[in-house]
Order: structure tokens, then sequence, then C-alpha cells
């Protein structure tokens, strides 16, 4: 129980300070993807949940370097989404995408009504994060 409790505080912990440096800086750092992998990882481990490697996840994640590759998303968004990739249950993949566009639609609104204008960039990382959480938890 202790070890779950302090898993779900590193979780947490990491997603927070991932998902503030992009919200403030537009940028996700290669050493935060280091120490998701790092911590993040052993922790998702203690929380029960298991890694999906298979020809689904490899065909996704080509499809999410292409995004980056042709700048439709950051880069700092494609490590993001590589690194939770193994441990999205891809059962629901469809409803997680699905979420994520939602989130940030609604992350985009937010912008666009606090700024009265449309914003020129979006942080990606927090509705990553909320459709990789929800996904997980269900």
């Amino acid at each position: 129980m202790v070890a779950q409790t302090l898993s779900l505080i590193v979780v947490l912990t990491w997603s927070a300070a991932v998902m503030i440096r992009d919200l403030v800086t537009f940028r996700i750092s290669n050493r935060s993807i280091i120490a998701g992998v790092i911590f993040l990882w052993p922790a998702l481990y203690l929380l029960n949940l298991r890694m999906q490697i298979n020809s689904a996840l490899f065909g996704m994640c080509c499809i999410v370097l292409l995004f980056g590759l042709t700048s439709l998303i950051g880069m700092g968004d494609v490590k993001l989404i590589l690194i939770l990739a193994p441990w999205i249950r891809q059962g629901d993949l469809g409803f997680s995408i699905v979420l994520l566009i939602g989130i940030a639609w609604l992350q985009l609104i937010a912008m666009s009504l606090m700024q009265r204008r449309l914003p020129k960039r979006i942080a990606f990382a927090p509705a990553i994060l909320v459709a990789a959480a929800l996904n997980m938890a269900t």
C-alpha cells in the first residue's frame, strides 16, 4: 500500500511538473522525458499497470512521429506520447484519442476566451497527460 501511494505521488508530481512547464514555456524538456522513463515507468509498474508492446503500438508511434516531423505537434509532445504509449490500454485507444482532441479543444477555447484572440501556440501536455491518465484509470 505504501509503495502504491508513493508511486501515485511520483506520477502526479512528474505530470504536474510537465504540465506547468509546458503551459508556461510551451516546451517539454528532454530532462522531463528522461525523468519520466527513470521514475514514471517504475511507478506505473508498481501501480499494477503493465506495458503493452505490439504492432498496433508500433503503428501508433509511427503516426505520432509523422505528426511531429510535419510540425502538426511539437517534438516534445511526440516524446511525451511515446513514453506513455506502452502503458496505454489499447482496447480504449479510440476513446483516448477522442478525449485528447476534446481536451485540447476545451483548452483552446479557454485560452481564446482569456486572451480574446486565437492563440498562436497551444500546450498539448495537459491534454495528453489527462487523456492518458483517464485511459489508465479505466
